[in-house]
């Protein structure tokens, strides 16, 4: 079964494509999306009711798990962006998630206190990473691409969870030891 993660950013968004190993990571192209059945999107696919925080992301909050407010102005472009692809692969019959690598990493106990900007940060999330699933050398914003493929293979094989509310739902793994 291919899966696929998509890390947006304003610029470029990073692709990642898994079947039982890494098939493919870089640049979004939609063209290399053939054969993908399901799909996690790293951004907001919503925006809250009321304030900056959904309320998934108040119960993110809940579980220790620190983000950014998908209602932040800031964060507005991302989110837009976010669900204009969401609503063209839809469209193409794929199954969307919205994801949060962070807080996978958090769950599945992939270097949560590593600083993915940081050299050496990213080099231990990556390490620990290979836990599940072979990889070469990644950018952050490929790794979130990793991350978001394997949050959706794991929901998928019912390792996970929905943290859900009025306004939106963010999937997560369950807890590793």
């Amino acid at each position: 079964m291919k899966i696929a993660g998509i890390d947006v950013g304003i610029r470029t968004c990073k692709l990642a494509i898994i079947e039982e190993q890494l098939v493919y990571v870089g640049d979004y192209e939609r063209e290399k999306l053939k054969g993908v059945v399901a799909v996690g999107i790293d951004a907001p696919l919503s925006f809250p009711k009321v304030g900056t925080l959904r309320e998934c992301e108040k119960k993110l909050l809940k579980l220790g798990i620190r983000l950014f407010p998908s209602g932040a102005k800031f964060f507005r472009d991302i989110a837009l962006k976010g669900i204009k692809i969401a609503e063209e692969l839809r469209k193409e019959g794929i199954a969307v998630f919205e994801v949060y690598p962070f807080a996978s990493r958090v769950m599945m106990k992939i270097a949560p206190k590593s600083k993915k900007r940081r050299k050496e940060g990213l080099s231990e999330i990556i390490c620990e990473l290979q836990r599940f699933i072979e990889l070469p050398e990644l950018t952050h914003d490929e790794v979130d691409a990793v991350i978001s493929a394997l949050t959706v293979r794991e929901f998928l094989q019912g390792r996970g969870f929905i943290l859900s509310g009025e306004d939106g739902e963010i999937i997560l793994p369950t807890e590793r030891n």
